[in-house]
């Protein structure tokens, strides 16, 4: 169950991934994308999961919907579904060799409740870059902690692919346009997202490849406790 554990990491990448999607201005026609992350770890990681983090992510969106698939290393994928159109998302847990297939589903309820806690504080910052071929904009964007203490991420952000309003199931709600680059901060060091690719020619994407599959069951309680948390 160790193993699994480690395999799993890649929950702290999709917990620090955003939804990437809005509606074409003045088209019925939804924006569809394929969004390629590249991914730098900073710090004191350890190298047997280092190894297995992946260096890319991609990102695809339809409309106000996002998925989000990673790579366990051959292991399995871990896919995240998050919908700007009723604030909910949900993960995919898909491990062939433990006979996994589940999924966890966070409901509107609860990303406000959690919005609520962290109170996040946006800064406006009069500083601009190119990233992928797109102007970006630099914001600070301020949160609190478990213990009531600010964290302050610096995040680059594009009105031009989004205008703000589907980052409400992520994590920088508010912020007025789509991320392109932030630092997702662990205990072991930082984790550096950067949209390297935008690419909207030819991708095949249907809005049905963003609901849950009829062959994955719910995580349970007792099962989240011993894939996450539970003795080793």
């Amino acid at each position: 169950m160790k193993n699994i554990r480690v395999a799993l990491f890649g929950i702290l990448i999709l917990s620090s991934l955003m939804v990437f999607a809005q509606k074409t201005k003045g088209s019925s026609k939804p924006f569809i994308a394929e969004i390629t992350y590249k991914i730098d770890y900073v710090g004191n990681w350890d190298p047997a999961v280092l190894a297995q983090q992946p260096k890319e992510l991609k990102v695809y969106v339809y409309g106000n919907k996002m998925k989000t698939v990673i790579d366990l290393s051959g292991m399995g994928y871990m896919t995240n579904i998050q919908n700007g159109d009723d604030t909910t998302s949900v993960a995919l847990i898909d491990i062939p060799a433990y006979q996994l297939k589940k999924f966890i589903k966070t409901p509107k309820e609860k990303i406000l409740e959690k919005l609520e806690e962290v109170s996040p504080k946006i800064n406006y910052i009069d500083s601009t870059k190119e990233i992928a071929g797109y102007k970006a904009y630099k914001a600070e964007y301020i949160v609190k902690d478990e213990f009531g203490d600010p964290i302050t991420t610096v995040v680059w952000y594009s009105p031009e692919i989004n205008d703000g309003k589907i980052n409400a199931a992520g994590d920088f709600s508010g912020l007025k346009g789509f991320p392109m680059e932030y630092v997702s901060t662990q205990e072991e060091g930082s984790i550096i997202f950067r949209v390297s690719e935008v690419n909207t020619s030819k991708v095949k994407i249907k809005e049905t490849d963003f609901l849950i599959p009829t062959d994955f069951e719910e995580l349970t309680e007792d099962e989240a406790r011993e894939l996450f948390g539970g003795e080793e």
